[in-house]
């Protein structure tokens, strides 16, 4: 396989350096509200029923679907103006309603302004991976996206322990604010001192396309990798809401544990999902430069083991605060997280490796458009399954959603070496 070398200069790696932190408090905003899920409801004089149907379910339906939509729109321009710009105006869209909502005295303000931060998130998503696509080639680009989901990973961690020990004492809002001023800050910097890539600067002998037009989309749809992933992607994303919207205030309101222990064991879950994306990403790069087909075949076993340790953390008995231990959900966390993260930065890989440099902005806003519907969507489908069964039903049937995402991800074992070979 042939190995292409990238050359960055001192501002490239800066600009790299600042489009990570920017990606850091952007994220960090998207699990807020999970550790607080009960304040939030009480403040709003909601019942349990709707503090989960309209806090769990409509706020995050309307999240994902806004930034799903406006994905495709910056996706679309992605490909064809200044990237730079973009990522300005995606920054600014999703961090001023993310600073707003920390004075928001209704929940109509509160649901409107998390439904606006959604737009950052839905943009910055297929300029990013566009932009790394430029500078890096593939054969490093499992391990560059390994070390940004480690940073996107440390922002959704960080920002919901935040959220979970400060929340309680200081109320909800704060950390809306907190998480949302850095980057305004950090988006100054990278205005001055941001690069952008040439498009194609780190692929070879790759077909020309001077336009994005449906024949071009109808091509990338056309590739069954392509497809593969977005389904994958789409699936996925529901049993994730288990634990971006819910586990937090289930260990607290149905296992018996505090709110701060709650936080505490959903943020060693998300380090070690952090971990489990970043040596994912390597193991990825390392395999994928022996055999293409390695790389899904490594996420597809990942994704099965993942749901073992995150059938059993779902099913803990209820306790008394004082009688439960911490250990043995932190210790399931630990492999749930680890295993099932390990799909995610070799999916993006495989994105970017068969799809064309002007198209991969495109293609990108389509998954994070089929990603957007999973995470809207998903969290809106578990209130419907808690509604007939209860929480832990609910949850233990988001749970086994992950097998079909395998078995998606196993048929890639025959597409992806192919479609590489189409670019």
């Amino acid at each position: 396989m042939v190995k292409n070398k990238t050359y960055l200069s001192r501002t490239d790696y800066i600009s790299i350096a600042l489009l990570f932190a920017l990606s850091f408090f952007l994220f960090a905003d998207q699990n807020l509200m999970g550790p607080n899920l009960t304040q939030i409801a009480t403040d709003f004089g909601f019942n349990d029923i709707e503090r989960d149907v309209k806090l769990g379910g409509e706020i995050s339906l309307v999240f994902w679907l806004i930034g799903g939509v406006v994905t495709l729109f910056f996706g679309y321009f992605t490909d064809l103006v200044s990237r730079k710009k973009l990522l300005i105006i995606s920054i600014l869209a999703g961090e001023i309603p993310c600073f707003l909502t920390g004075f928001v005295q209704t929940y109509e303000q509160f649901f409107w302004l998390r439904a606006l931060t959604g737009i950052g998130i839905g943009a910055i998503i297929p300029i990013t991976y566009s932009l790394i696509g430029d500078y890096f080639p593939s054969n490093v680009r499992s391990s560059i996206t390994g070390y940004l989901g480690l940073v996107v990973g440390l922002g959704i961690g960080g920002g919901q322990l935040l959220a979970g020990m400060i929340g309680p004492e200081y109320g909800w809002k704060l950390p809306f604010i907190i998480v949302a001023a850095p980057n305004f800050i950090i988006l100054l910097l990278y205005a001055l001192f941001g690069t952008e890539p040439k498009r194609g600067q780190s692929d070879k002998n790759v077909s020309s396309i001077s336009d994005i037009n449906l024949s071009v989309i109808r091509k990338i749809f056309s590739k069954k990798t392509n497809v593969l992933v977005f389904l994958q992607g789409a699936a996925g994303t529901v049993p994730w809401a288990v634990f971006f919207v819910y586990l937090t205030d289930y260990l607290a309101q149905d296992i018996g544990y505090t709110i701060q222990t709650a936080s505490f064991v959903v943020f060693v879950i998300g380090l070690s999902a952090m971990m489990g994306g970043f040596i994912g990403g390597l193991i990825g790069n390392k395999i994928y430069n022996i055999n293409a087909k390695y790389q899904p075949l490594l996420a597809a076993i990942s994704t099965f083991i993942g749901m073992i340790p995150t059938a059993l953390l779902i099913n803990l008995k209820p306790g008394n605060v004082n009688e439960l231990s911490v250990t043995y959900p932190i210790i399931l966390g630990i492999f749930s997280g680890f295993f099932i993260t390990i799909t995610a930065p070799n999916m993006k890989a495989v994105l970017m490796n068969v799809n064309h440099p002007n198209t991969r902005g495109m293609a990108f806003s389509i998954y994070n458009l089929a990603d957007d519907l999973g995470r809207g969507f998903g969290p809106f489908i578990i209130s419907i399954f808690i509604l007939q069964f209860g929480r832990q039903w609910g949850f233990n049937l988001a749970n086994a959603i992950w097998f079909f995402c395998g078995v998606f991800i196993l048929c890639m074992i025959k597409t992806y070496p192919e479609d590489q070979k189409e670019l």
